[in-house]
């Protein structure tokens, strides 16, 4: 089952966070969270919502 949007949300912000502080590029970050592919998903369509330029720095999952 899939994660709520609160929490979809939330670790999206979380994973913003992280990124702009330099932790290292999104997709690692994204999986650093161990999800499903579902959540996982769900997770970078809200990324890709709130900053539409992080989806040139992806790499194929």
């Amino acid at each position: 089952m899939a994660m709520s949007m609160p929490k979809i949300r939330i670790i999206a912000n979380a994973c913003l966070t992280r990124c702009d502080s330099g932790e290292g590029q999104i997709i690692p970050i994204v999986d650093s969270y161990n999800m499903s592919s579902e959540d996982r998903d769900l997770v970078l369509a809200q990324i890709h919502t709130k900053r539409p330029e992080m989806e040139e720095t992806q790499s194929p999952a």
